[in-house]
C-alpha cells in the first residue's frame, strides 16, 4: 500500500498508539499534525504530499480540521483510518463537551458538542473504521456499534482490530469526494446501503415542503433530545426556517448538540422546506415524522406568507446578517 495513511479519532492516546504501531509495522515515517499546523483554512504547509512523503503515516490531532487535513494530503486517495475505542464509542457521539475548553469567541472547537461533532466526522470521512479494546465489550454492544458506524459511513471497511497490517489488508473504496462518504449524504441521495445492520440501528429520511415555525421547532428539538422518538445520534441535511425566508439552512446535530447555520440566500428555486437524514438507536419513524411535522407551518400560517413569518417568535440562535433573495415575479 503506497497511499498516505491518516489516522483519526477523538481518543488521543489510543489514536496515537495505533498510528505508532501502523508506522512501525509498515516501516514508515510517522508525522504528527496538530491544530497549530492548520491554524487557518488557507494555510497549506503541504498542499499535496511530495512523492517522497507518499508512504507516511499521519496522526491527525483530535481538534484538527479533518476535511482540510485529508484534502491537503490527497483527498480521496488518502487511506483515512478512524480509530474507535469500543469502550466508549457511543458515549463519544453523545458527548456534549467542547473539543477545547478555552478558545477565542468564534472558534468552533469551543462549541457545546464539538467533541461529538468531531467523532462523527471522523467516522464519516474514513475509508476504514477499526475498533480497539473490543475484547472488553459484549458482542451485542459491538454489533450495535459496528452497525451504527456503517450507517454513518456505508462505504467504509469496518473491522475489529487485531493488528494494523491485518486492518489494512482488505481493499477500501476511494471513489468520489470525501464528504460524499457520509451516510446522511447517501441517504438524501437515495443511496444509503450500510454494509452492517442491526435491529436497533436505523437511518430515516425526512422530507417536508413547509418551512419550520422556529418556536415549535425549538420545542420539538427538546422533545427529540429527551428521546421522544428514540435515541437520535446523528442528523444532517437542509432546512428552512419560516422566520428567516429566502435563506437555506444547514441542519447538523450530534448527540445533544445542534447547529442550524445559513448556507446563503437564494431565489427560492431550491425549494421551501426540509430534507434531513436521521440516524439513531431504537427510532420510531412515525413518532419522528409526527414531531417534526408538528413544527412545520399550518395551513393558515403558510397562507399568511413571509411578511407574517418574520414576526414569529424565534428562540433559535441568530445568524449573521444576510439579505434574503426575493424571487422575481416574472420568473
Amino acid at each position: 500500500m503506497s497511499r498516505t495513511i491518516a489516522v483519526m479519532g477523538v481518543c488521543a492516546p489510543e489514536r496515537r498508539a495505533y498510528a505508532e504501531r501502523t508506522a512501525a509495522a509498515l516501516d514508515r515515517s510517522l508525522h504528527l499534525l496538530r491544530y497549530a499546523d492548520l491554524r487557518s483554512p488557507h494555510a497549506l504547509p503541504h498542499p499535496r504530499p511530495r512523492p517522497a512523503d507518499e508512504n507516511v503515516v499521519v496522526d491527525l490531532g483530535s481538534d484538527v480540521d479533518l476535511v482540510h487535513a485529508i484534502g491537503a494530503r490527497g483527498g480521496a486517495e488518502v487511506e483515512a483510518v478512524c480509530v474507535v475505542d469500543a469502550r466508549h464509542m457511543i458515549g463519544d457521539l453523545l458527548d456534549d463537551a467542547p473539543l477545547v475548553a478555552s478558545v477565542r469567541v468564534g472558534d468552533t472547537r469551543g462549541d457545546v458538542g464539538a467533541r461529538a461533532r468531531q467523532a462523527a466526522l471522523a467516522l464519516e470521512l474514513a475509508t476504514r473504521i477499526v475498533w480497539i479494546n473490543w475484547e472488553q465489550v459484549p458482542t451485542p454492544a459491538l454489533a450495535v456499534q459496528m452497525a451504527l458506524a456503517s450507517h454513518l459511513n456505508p462505504a467504509a471497511v469496518v473491522r475489529l482490530s487485531r493488528d494494523p497490517l491485518s486492518d489494512l489488508r482488505s481493499e477500501a473504496a476511494h471513489e468520489g469526494e470525501i464528504l460524499e462518504r457520509a451516510g446522511w449524504v447517501r441517504a438524501l441521495n437515495g443511496e444509503h446501503d450500510p454494509y452492517m445492520s442491526d435491529n436497533r440501528v436505523m437511518t430515516l429520511r425526512y422530507e417536508q415542503l413547509r418551512p419550520f415555525h422556529p418556536a415549535r421547532l425549538s420545542a420539538t428539538l427538546d422533545r427529540l433530545d429527551d428521546g421522544a422518538a428514540g435515541r437520535l445520534v446523528r442528523s444532517a441535511g437542509f432546512c428552512r426556517l419560516a422566520s428567516r425566508p429566502g435563506i437555506l439552512g444547514r441542519w447538523e446535530h450530534v448527540g445533544s448538540a445542534m447547529w442550524i447555520e445559513p448556507l446563503g440566500a437564494d431565489d427560492g428555486r431550491m425549494g421551501m422546506g426540509q430534507e434531513i437524514a436521521f440516524t439513531g438507536l431504537d427510532l420510531s419513524a412515525p413518532k419522528l415524522a409526527h414531531l417534526l411535522d408538528q413544527a412545520a407551518l399550518t395551513d393558515d400560517e403558510l397562507a399568511a406568507g413571509p411578511s407574517a413569518w418574520v414576526t414569529f417568535d424565534d428562540p433559535l440562535p441568530a445568524w449573521p446578517a444576510a439579505a434574503p433573495s426575493i424571487p422575481d415575479a416574472t420568473d
